[in-house]
């Protein structure tokens, strides 16, 4: 999960650790356990280990209702009322205390919709090519409660690499911005969450190598199949498919990532290339054809100090299918008052050029430009009240000029 992996501790605060027994250098294997675990096990020593932790059981879930309206686009439903799930386990199985030990990750992700309106498609308010499609790119979109990740852990080389293989979730890994990537306490935007670039595959049999270089960088590269759909279990057979295959393409997909941190620990530069061959069938009744895709996609954050947080991201693809061809956006969490050092207010904007469907045909309008607006009020620490605020210009690219969405979520963290 992304916003209990405390990778904004472990990438933008893991050289601002503070001084014990005169020697603040981070452990080895800090970076890995930062991406990778629920709970800063290594390297923070104001960390007291919970009961459950003692015996290697690391779990998070979070909770919400959202209500989420919008104005301006007719053929389209004007709300969702929503219940949203999202849950991560992590259980050791092999004890290893100089390598890091072998364990099983568990994930489950779920959306609900709580009238008949709100009942559930493949979009929430506007269509397939947009970055502003669906709500909540960490719990899957619209589809109901499924796993998007399944699969075993094994640390070695001292904690200084990592090997995870099985049914993979490549969003909880990689493009890991602190502030835009976790659509329960920040921003919802699909475009604000992930990269609309990179092939981020979820649900999909794969594996992950993760290699920490030494206390300023690391490295990690993926491969996965792309033969089920976003969203859908793969050994489950959902419209028409057969269990580990979609109706729409089959192939595979690989993604990298180096990570470099600086500035004393208060920026994170992520770089990210990626490469993909598919086999698509054609809507315009072709047959099928195999696709190829490359691109690359790098962002920055920075922690200039305690009240201020910025990001940008920026990335382009070699052709103009299966995902966007460009994407820029650039943002920010600012902490307005002291007193409430917990509350934040998100601001973001980003502008995306879209794909050419492969049967050629271009949209309407190829860019899409998007404002978020969104603000976390943290009530206790298990419950905070988030509103949100969007406006999107040239919506899915075709369907109109323009279109505002608003809600609000209520979430539950434990």
């Amino acid at each position: 999960m992304k916003k209990h992996n405390i990778i904004a501790m472990a990438l933008t605060s893991l050289m601002a650790l503070p001084v014990i027994a005169q020697d603040s250098t981070p452990a080895v294997g800090d970076i890995l356990q930062g991406i990778n675990m629920f709970t800063p096990e290594e390297g923070d020593p104001a960390y007291k280990v919970k009961a459950n932790e003692k015996y290697g059981t690391q779990w998070g879930v979070d909770m919400a209702y959202g209500l989420w309206n919008t104005e301006k686009v007719s053929d389209v439903k004007r709300h969702n009322n929503l219940a949203l799930l999202h849950a991560q386990l992590n259980q050791r199985l092999i004890e290893d205390k100089a390598n890091g030990g072998t364990w099983l990750r568990v994930e489950f992700s779920g959306s609900w919709g709580l009238d008949r309106e709100s009942a559930q498609s493949d979009t929430f308010f506007t269509g397939d090519l947009s970055p502003a499609s669906g709500l909540h790119a960490d719990a899957m979109g619209p589809h109901e409660g499924i796993f998007p990740e399944v699969a075993l852990m094994q640390y070695f080389a001292g904690k200084r690499a990592c090997l995870i293989a099985g049914m993979v979730n490549l969003t909880n890994y990689f493009d890991a911005v602190s502030i835009a990537n976790d659509s329960f306490s920040s921003f919802t935007n699909d475009g604000f969450v992930n990269s609309t670039i990179l092939p981020l595959v979820d649900s999909n049999i794969g594996g992950i190598l993760q290699v920490e270089l030494n206390r300023n960088n690391y490295m990690m590269v993926a491969v996965s199949r792309t033969g089920c759909d976003s969203g859908y279990n793969p050994f489950i057979a959902h419209a028409g498919s057969t269990p580990f295959n979609s109706d729409y393409c089959d192939g595979y997909a690989v993604v990298g990532e180096y990570g470099h941190i600086f500035a004393d620990g208060a920026a994170t530069l992520r770089i990210n290339p990626f490469y993909t061959s598919t086999d698509v069938d054609m809507d315009d009744g072709t047959g099928e054809r195999r696709r190829q895709n490359a691109g690359l996609v790098a962002s920055i954050e920075y922690t200039p100090c305690d009240p201020l947080t910025i990001y940008s991201r920026a990335g382009f693809a070699a052709k103009q299918y299966l995902s966007n061809s460009a994407e820029f956006s650039v943002g920010a969490n600012i902490k307005l008052f002291p007193s409430r050092e917990d509350d934040f207010l998100g601001i973001s904007y980003g502008v995306f050029k879209g794909q050419t469907p492969c049967d050629g045909e271009r949209a309407e309008h190829n860019r899409e430009q998007v404002l978020e607006v969104m603000y976390s009020f943290q009530v206790n620490d298990y419950f905070k009240v988030v509103p949100h605020f969007q406006y999107i210009a040239n919506p899915a690219y075709s369907t109109s000029s323009e279109n505002i969405l608003w809600g609000v979520q209520a979430v539950f963290s434990f």
